[in-house]
């Protein structure tokens, strides 16, 4: 990317990017050197000039002898006002169509296709959580979401996983115990498994530097999510008893905390006729 083309990713236009760049360079200048400079037809350089200036991209000043000359804003405050507008602009949109949004469940299953896709829709998850959260994810990828699900914590939502390094492990995190090393290499990838309420599931395996994705897949079934949740909780489970044979997570269970998923499924069972 050079300088000419770094605000076409902004809303400017080819030209007014040229112009404004021009100005960085040679600033003060008129509209007639510009033309010159740049090798435009005038009447084209003060049409571009008009809306940089409604932009607040640069500023016009006139001399003693009427002479408009024109400033670039340094780069620094105008990308401050453009990230100011853009999040004014963002707020605004996301309330509208928000307004008119009817959440539905699909139960579908989707295939995430890249990286960004795999953490945007695991942080939305979290973010959506009511009761709880189970997880089984290893280091790297819990070091992004982890913040997130301290957040669902603090919340009052129950957090339940598994922690591949003994910092991780907590009353309801018990520490696998292998090495992280030894738990990968079974996989060609990066493991996580996100299951949000009995309601929603993530499954996905990335590349070890985390760039690529090798599988990812998405379901908001709620039947799926339920029956991954009862096997994830039982493994969550069987590690706990590993080191404490008290069996501490022994409410881990649909038949004592079903998850919300599940208790929607039984109450959406129709009744059988005698």
């Amino acid at each position: 990317m050079d300088a000419n083309s770094a605000l076409c990713g902004f809303g400017f236009t080819q030209l007014e990017a040229l112009i404004y760049a021009e100005l960085l360079r040679s600033a003060p200048s008129t509209g007639y050197r510009l033309a010159r400079d740049v090798g435009k037809a005038p009447p084209n350089i003060y049409q571009t000039l008009k809306g940089l200036v409604e932009k607040g991209a640069i500023v016009a000043a006139e001399d003693a002898e009427s002479a408009t000359s024109y400033f670039p804003v340094p780069p620094r405050q105008l990308f401050a006002a453009i990230k100011d507008d853009f999040a004014e602009r963002h707020h605004a949109a996301l309330t509208i169509l928000e307004a008119i949004h009817a959440p539905t469940a699909h139960e579908s299953v989707y295939q995430l296709r890249n990286v960004k896709q795999v953490f945007e829709r695991a942080l939305a998850m979290i973010e959506a959580a009511d009761e709880i959260i189970l997880f089984d994810m290893m280091p790297p990828i819990s070091a992004r979401l982890r913040p997130a699900i301290d957040q669902a914590a603090q919340r009052g939502v129950k957090v339940v996983g598994i922690a591949y390094r003994p910092e991780d492990a907590a009353a309801t995190i018990p520490y696998n115990g292998e090495k992280t090393s030894d738990v990968e290499s079974r996989w060609p990838g990066l493991g996580l498994i996100l299951i949000i309420d009995g309601r929603e599931q993530l499954i996905a395996q990335l590349t070890r530097d985390m760039e690529n994705v090798l599988n990812a897949v998405y379901s908001d079934s709620v039947f799926l999510s339920s029956v991954l949740h009862s096997a994830v909780s039982s493994d969550i489970r069987l590690v706990a008893l590993r080191a404490d044979a008290t069996d501490p997570l022994a409410d881990l269970t649909l038949t004592i905390t079903p998850p919300p998923g599940l208790r929607d499924l039984q109450t959406d069972v129709p009744a059988v006729a005698g």
